[in-house]
C-alpha cells in the first residue's frame, strides 16, 4: 500500500472512533442525569440550549450607523422539526428571531426575506401571528425572492408592506393534505394484508393501506376547505383585495412578481434596497444598517450525536404524517 493512501486511511479510521467515542459519552451523560443534578446546568441544557442565540453579520447600508434594520431569513419548508444540522425548527427559529429584534432597542425596523414553498399550517400561522405581533411597535416588510407560494406568502401578508422581483414565484393560496396508498402494491406487488381493529368506522381515515370511500373524501376535503378560507380570509382582511379578483386568487394558482402586484397580493416591485428604503420613510431615520440575524447551531448539533434518537443511522426514509399544509408541491 501507497504510504499516502496509508496515511488517509489510518487518519479516516481515527475520525470514525473519535466520534464513536464522542456519541458514546454524551449518550451516557444525556442518560444519567444524576451526575449533574448538583450543577446548576444540565447537560442537555450544554448540548441543546432551549435559548436560540443569534450571530449577527453586516449586510450593507450605514456600516457606522447607530440603528439598524434586522433581516431574518425564512428559507425551506416551515416545519416544527429539524432539518439537516440544523437541530432547530424553521418557525422556532424565525419566532425567536423576530422576539430577538423586537427587544432590541437599536433596531429601528425589520426585513424578512422570503425563499419558501410553505409548510405545516400550525407552524406557518406561528409565524404568522409573531409578525403581527412584531409590527405593532416597529415596521416589518416582507422581501420575496425565488419562491414565495402558500405558507411563505402567508407569513408575507401579515406584514406592513411587500416588495417582490418581478419574477418571484408567489401566491398559491390555498391547503393541501398529501396521502399515500400503498394498497396495490402491499397486496399485489408483496403479498401483504393489512388487518386493521378499529372503534369507529372512520377510524383510520387517511390508510395508506385501503382504498378511501367518498364520505371520507368529503370529510378530509372539508378541512381542506376549512383551511383555505381561512388563509383566504387572512390575505383579503390584510390585503384589501376587491371581490372580483377573489375568485383570481382563491383557486391555487400561482403568480410572478409582476401578476401579483397588478392583482393587489404585494405593493413595489424591488429588491433589498427597495425594502431599505421603505423602512427609512417609515421611521424618518436617515443612517441605517442592514444586520443579517442569524442561527448557527454548536457542535453538538452539526454533529447530531447528542440524542441516541437522532443519531444519523437511525433515520429510516420515514412517510411524514399526513397534515394540513400551507404548501405548494408541484411534484406531487
Amino acid at each position: 500500500m501507497e504510504p499516502e493512501k496509508k496515511k488517509k486511511r489510518i487518519i479516516a479510521s481515527l475520525i470514525v472512533i473519535g466520534l464513536f467515542l464522542i456519541t458514546s459519552i454524551l449518550n451516557y451523560f444525556t442518560g444519567n442525569e444524576k451526575i449533574f443534578r448538583k450543577s446548576k446546568k444540565s447537560i442537555s441544557s450544554i448540548i441543546s440550549p432551549e435559548e436560540i442565540k443569534f450571530k449577527q453579520k453586516f449586510i450593507t447600508g450605514d456600516k457606522d450607523a447607530e440603528y439598524k434594520i434586522g433581516l431574518i431569513k425564512i428559507e425551506g419548508e416551515i416545519t416544527s422539526y429539524y432539518e439537516g444540522y440544523r437541530q432547530k425548527g424553521l418557525s422556532e427559529i424565525v419566532k425567536s428571531a423576530l422576539e430577538n429584534l423586537k427587544q432590541d432597542e437599536k433596531v429601528k425596523g425589520i426585513i424578512l426575506k422570503i425563499n419558501t414553498p410553505g409548510g405545516d399550517i400550525f407552524e406557518v400561522e406561528k409565524i404568522y401571528e409573531k409578525i403581527k405581533e412584531v409590527k405593532k411597535s416597529k415596521p416589518v416588510v416582507a422581501l420575496l425572492e425565488n419562491i414565495a407560494t402558500s405558507g411563505g406568502y402567508y407569513c408575507a401578508v401579515a406584514t406592513d408592506k411587500i416588495i417582490s422581483h418581478p419574477l418571484t414565484i408567489t401566491g398559491n393560496i390555498g391547503a393541501i393534505i398529501i396521502l399515500y396508498n400503498v394498497k396495490e402494491l402491499f397486496e399485489k406487488k408483496l403479498g401483504i394484508n393489512m388487518i386493521v381493529m378499529k372503534s369507529g368506522k372512520h377510524k383510520d381515515i387517511g390508510s395508506p393501506f385501503r382504498i378511501m370511500d367518498i364520505e371520507e373524501k368529503k370529510i378530509l376535503q372539508n378541512l381542506v376547505d376549512q383551511a383555505a378560507k381561512r388563509f383566504l380570509d387572512a390575505v383579503i382582511e390584510n390585503r384589501k383585495i376587491s371581490n372580483e379578483k377573489i375568485k383570481i386568487i382563491s383557486d391555487g394558482r400561482i403568480f410572478t412578481g409582476s401578476q401579483a402586484k397588478e392583482i393587489g397580493l404585494i405593493d413595489e416591485i424591488g429588491g433589498l434596497q427597495k425594502a431599505v428604503d421603505i423602512i427609512k420613510e417609515m421611521t424618518k431615520e436617515k443612517k441605517l444598517k442592514v444586520v443579517e440575524y442569524y442561527y448557527k447551531p454548536n457542535i453538538f448539533e452539526i454533529l447530531g450525536f447528542y440524542r441516541s434518537e437522532k443519531l444519523i443511522f437511525s433515520k429510516i426514509s420515514k412517510i411524514n404524517t399526513p397534515v394540513l399544509k400551507y404548501l405548494w408541491m408541484p411534484e406531487i
